[in-house]
């Protein structure tokens, strides 16, 4: 949990104002005077009448009566010089010139389309299609084009600047699919589409310069067409620009979604990409009627601009199209036989009441759940969800199918609209153009490409847009657009700077803050911490300082850069060989008021964001680093867990409550390991805010506890992995710098493992949140938050089963029991750290949960073999421990009242507690609310994950760098490193492996697309049995598969966009290979 100051780079805010506006797309334009419309065409058409005689640039948009687009800002005022062109006036212009039927290009009408033929009959459009298949590129539509401009012409329809054919009405240029285009012509519906004929330029400036009634234009048959009333001109023109334009189905109204969900004719579900968004296939979770079933979408049309994590409502293809389950197409999520599962039942207090008392829902440890809270019921919302409860029975399917569909309404928006982007490349010949569109690629590939309008961008970016990194919004996706557009929020800088890199990083993980916070935020912190305050107001409040009633010896044992400390042990001997062992909880709800602005923002970040050169913390710094930081020789509040118990771990007493403790010294892992080793010397340990004469009392104290919680620990831990808690940990890398806060590279790198020290910390706080989960649970049974990890299906172990059966080696999955003994039995392989890896893979993810969902699924813990589980013990840093710090706190309450009123003689069913009867009742929340926050911790928790891991990524890279740089400097051939690399998947156009000695993976490609490796022509493979063959020479092969074995070269690649390494195998010995008939046996093709 190191931690420094996170000094980020100065963004360079981008030059438009206004185009910051979040519904800026949505807000419907103001028709302008009619003057002024005039005015403004007739400069667009003057501007094109000048490129067309070879002005070229001088004259590209910028006539006289038009202000001069916008430059960068004179760096001492920060402002635009000038607002350029909104590209809604452009299409609104677009608009008016396709109303009178301008060919600004001047050329003539278009003749009507050849009728098809046999060999190019029309494409049969399905019966949802809305018109035309215009969107297509293909043999039909070609012939349907007139002639002057096929797909890809710029040049459209027989005229330069008119666009005719191709997409989106007959225009597919990559970089310009915009009303105003390359040529500065104005992009027309497509002549093979419009009745209307076309304005030569002379005909479109008298016009308009002038507006006067427009002449009738004759049709295709010759015959002049008879002026209509404008407003039906407007409809008609509008009908006719949308008509061969459309890229994608319209959707369903929402009342026919509503009611095609309850029919049964949809379902509702979870868009997901699985990789990437120009992957072929993309997966629907958790389907209205299938739960647990993945449904495919193939193609983009399929999607129908759905985006990552969009909720969207889709229908079934007819059996006939649904595809064969194969290694290419398999969903992420398997749908097979679970591993067996510990599962504890809570019933409604309904359900309970119908049941004998000994049936009744118990505790792990046989204690009756208390079911005297009334349940808390949150008043319905008008945006209530009303398919939130839809459960429709489930269909007997074939196993060897995989359902199809295509999506027919986006029912909530849940995708992220804001993205780092950089620009691709301009085409060949186009390099340094200016250009209307620019083509931006998103650094999460599971986004499609999209579309930036050069009015959003500064001119520093124009002249380099593939040099930058963009902070980019999407805009709605229209349905006559094949890719979304979006505008620039800001430029973070250069790709290949490390500071712009970790800001990529952030954003990307919906972590588009620093270490500020609000006035509001920072004005509920008090200056001091409030002791003696919070042990007036609260009488059940212990002080457990060493002078006080309840004295307890207090240490914390964490990485020794450390800054917010959320725990802290105690440990003393009782005799009889027993122990009072407590954990100390920071008590940050202490500090952060229920509803206030500051909850609201913890709540909003959810977690700490851990990168390699700084800490994104959820609470303001005076909070965590100070006021609730359990730093040494300081008075803290603290919530405690405290147990008293035999040397083997078994519980005899336990008390939880809130304390005012003090820290007795701050110890890192490595003291502890000391202490445990018998390498301990007191020097080791920071006693100076101690008097001289009790360093020696304290150190005699700190031994004492650190061998009783260790000799207790290991107990624990053996009656844990006993019962079939897993083993997972692996090494994580880490860096070493000259100078932590200087910028520079770091000169190495190290993996950080855990030792002994780790596990002491470990057993006592997995103990502390599980026991608080089960007291939580006991009073609050509907309204906890919990932590559950769902077994894995068996189908997942598959490929690794088969390549350790390939390898002698045996892996038994029949049960948690099972995996624990057989991962304990290669503890000594010399691959255990890459099987440990897969097996991780095949796991689920542990994630929150409200705990009135376990009806829908278990509660059980399936890594740690607990049967209830919660996140207790991070308040600091976890926006779910504080929930559940507040729960428990009203747990406890309740659970006072509730004895008093035995002890009135009320019967234990008779006992009614309301959140208004106990003191702390607003912090109680409502079910709905308690899984809302579950599931955006859920989601906050992996993309805190991902960001750590992609800065590991980033500063290896760095390292990599710095070092091709030196021996660049000193004239020495490129600088490489030598490590082992294991195969861990196959997939249709790639290949995973992992990096032994760094615990990191790789993708590499199979077609060899870079360039770096050795092999020649492309791979085979088979991605459901986790096969592939590499050739080497020609005819010989490499046969491989999951967990086959390489060594690699690892250097900088001076290539890749932004800071990246490159891998290079390095094949093996010639007598290993084999002829290509061989190969062609196993995997042909």
């Amino acid at each position: 949990m190191s931690d420094t100051s996170s000094d980020s780079s100065s963004d360079e805010l981008m030059v438009r104002p206004g185009d910051l506006d979040e519904d800026r797309t949505a807000a419907p334009v103001p028709a302008a005077p009619a003057r002024a419309q005039s005015s403004r065409a007739q400069e667009i058409i003057e501007a094109a009448r000048l490129r067309q005689q070879g002005q070229g640039e001088k004259a590209r948009m910028q006539p006289a009566a038009e202000k001069p687009r916008m430059q960068a800002a004179p760096a001492d005022t920060g402002k635009p010089r000038m607002q350029a062109a909104e590209p809604a006036q452009e299409r609104q212009v677009f608009d008016i010139l396709m109303t009178a039927g301008l060919n600004i290009g001047g050329g003539k009408a278009a003749p009507p389309p050849p009728p098809p033929t046999s060999s190019a009959a029309a494409p049969q459009r399905p019966s949802w299609h809305p018109g035309p298949l215009g969107p297509g590129s293909n043999a039909a539509a070609d012939a349907q084009r007139p002639a002057g401009g096929k797909a890809g012409d710029r040049r459209g329809s027989g005229a330069k600047g008119g666009k005719g054919g191709g997409k989106h009405g007959g225009y597919t240029d990559q970089f310009a699919s915009s009303p105003i285009g390359l040529e500065g012509g104005v992009r027309g519906p497509g002549a093979a589409q419009t009745p209307m004929g076309m304005m030569n330029y002379a005909q479109a400036q008298a016009h308009m310069a002038h507006g006067s009634p427009m002449t009738p234009m004759p049709d295709q048959t010759g015959t002049p067409q008879t002026p209509q009333p404008p407003q039906q001109q407007q409809q008609q023109q509008q009908q006719q620009q949308f008509k061969g334009r459309c890229t994608f189905a319209p959707y369903v109204s929402r009342e026919e979604a509503i009611a095609g969900v309850m029919n049964g004719k949809y379902l509702k579900g979870v868009f997901n990409c699985n990789k990437s968004y120009g992957s072929t296939l993309a997966f629907v979770r958790n389907p209205t009627v299938w739960s647990g079933m993945d449904i495919a979408l193939e193609g983009k049309e399929h999607r129908n601009r759905a985006l990552e994590k969009d909720e969207v409502i889709i229908e079934l293809l007819p059996p006939s199209e649904w595809k064969e389950k194969t290694g290419n197409n398999l969903p992420p999520k398997g749908t097979g036989e679970q591993l067996d599962v510990r599962k504890v039942q809570i019933r409604s207090r309904e359900e309970d009441a119908l049941l004998p008392k000994e049936e009744r829902s118990k505790l792990p440890d046989q204690r009756p759940i208390c079911r005297a809270l009334q349940v808390l019921k949150r008043a319905k919302k008008e945006e209530e969800d009303p398919l939130e409860n839809v459960n429709l029975p489930k269909p007997d399917l074939p196993r060897d199918k995989l359902p199809t569909a295509r999506v027919v309404h986006i029912w909530k928006k849940c995708h992220n609209p804001k993205h780092v982007a950089r620009a691709m490349k301009a085409p060949a010949g186009q390099e340094g153009r200016r250009r209307q569109w620019y083509r931006f690629v998103p650094y999460d590939g599971k986004y499609p490409h999209c579309d930036v309008h050069v009015s959003s961008l500064n001119e520093k970016v124009i002249a380099a847009p593939d040099q930058h990194l963009l902070y980019l919004q999407f805009r709605e996706w229209t349905q006559d657009r094949q890719l979304p557009q979006a505008d620039c929020v800001r430029v973070l800088g250069n790709a290949d700077q490390v500071e712009v890199e970790t800001r990529a990083i952030l954003i990307e993980n919906n972590t588009d803050y620093d270490d500020t916070f609000s006035e509001a935020c920072m004005a509920v912190i008090p200056a001091e911490v409030p002791v003696d305050e919070e042990l007036r107001k609260d009488p059940m409040r212990r002080d457990c300082r060493l002078n006080s009633k309840h004295p307890r010896f207090v240490v914390s044992i964490d990485p020794a850069t450390a800054r917010d400390l959320d725990d802290a042990l105690s440990c003393e001997p009782l005799g009889n060989g027993h122990w009072r062992v407590g954990v100390h909880i920071a008590d940050v709800s202490a500090f952060v008021p229920f509803g206030s602005e500051l909850d609201e923002e913890a709540r909003k970040r959810a977690t700490s964001v851990y990168m390699v050169q700084r800490v994104i913390p959820m609470l303001p710094r005076k909070l965590c680093e100070e006021h609730c930081s359990l730093n040494q020789h300081g008075d803290k509040l603290a919530f405690t867990v405290e147990w008293t118990m035999d040397a083997k771990g078994n519980i005899t007493k336990e008390w939880m409550g809130q304390t005012v403790i003090r820290n007795q010294c701050k110890m890192a892992y490595e003291h502890a390991q000391a202490i445990i080793d018998g390498t301990f010397v007191p020097e080791m340990l920071d006693l100076s805010h101690l008097p001289q004469s009790r360093h020696a009392w304290t150190i005699e104290r700190i031994k004492e506890g650190v061998h009783g919680l260790w000799g207790i620990a290991k107990h624990i831990r053996e009656a844990r992995h006993a019962r079939g808690a897993l083993s997972l940990n692996q090494g994580r890398m880490a860096f070493d710098f000259e100078d932590f806060n200087s910028g520079m590279a770091p000169k190495g790198w190290h993996l950080h493992t855990t030792a002994e020290a780790n596990w002491l910390v470990e057993e006592f706080m997995v103990m502390a949140n599980a026991r608080v989960t089960e007291k939580c649970v006991e009073f609050c049974p509907d309204v906890s938050l919990a932590r559950y990890h769902a077994p894995p299906d068996k189908e997942r172990f598959e490929s690794l089963l088969k390549a350790l059966k390939e390898k002698g080696l045996k892996m038994n999955v029949g049960s948690g029991k099972a995996l624990s003994d057989s991962l304990g039995a290669l503890r000594d392989h010399k691959q255990v750290d890459v099987i440990k890896a897969l097996t991780i893979r095949c796991m689920m993810l542990a994630k929150y949960c409200c705990t009135n969902e376990s009806k829908d699924h278990s509660l059980s813990h399936f890594a740690l073999n607990l049967e209830l589980y919660t996140h207790f013990t991070s308040p600091i840093r976890r926006y779910a421990d504080l929930v559940v710090h507040r729960t428990l706190k009203c747990a406890l309450e309740i659970e006072a009242l509730y004895k008093e009123k035995l002890r009135q003689g009320y019967r234990d069913e008779d006992v009614m507690i309301r959140p208004s009867d106990i003191r702390s009742g607003e912090l109680l929340l409502p079910e709905a609310d308690v899984m809302e926050i579950s599931n955006h911790c859920n989601n906050r928790k992996e993309e805190a994950r991902k960001a750590g891991d992609q800065s590991l990524v980033l500063f290896y890279a760095l390292y990599l760098q710095s070092r091709y740089q030196m021996w660049k400097e000193d004239g020495k051939t490129e600088y490489k490193e030598r490590h082992g690399v294991t195969l861990v998947k196959v997939q249709e156009k790639s290949f995973n492996i992992y990096v032994d000695d760094l615990n990191i993976d790789k993708e590499l490609y199979h077609d060899n697309g870079s360039g770096d490796q050795r092999w020649v022509g492309g791979n085979r493979k088979n991605g459901k049995k986790g096969l592939m063959a590499i050739q080497w020479e020609d005819g010989l092969w490499e046969e491989c598969m999951v967990l086959s074995t390489w060594q690699a070269l690892i250097s900088y690649d001076p290539k890749a966009k932004g800071l990246d390494f490159k891998v290079e195998l390095l094949p093996p010995a010639r007598e290993e290979l084999v002829p290509e008939s061989v190969v062609a046996i196993t995997l042909p093709g």
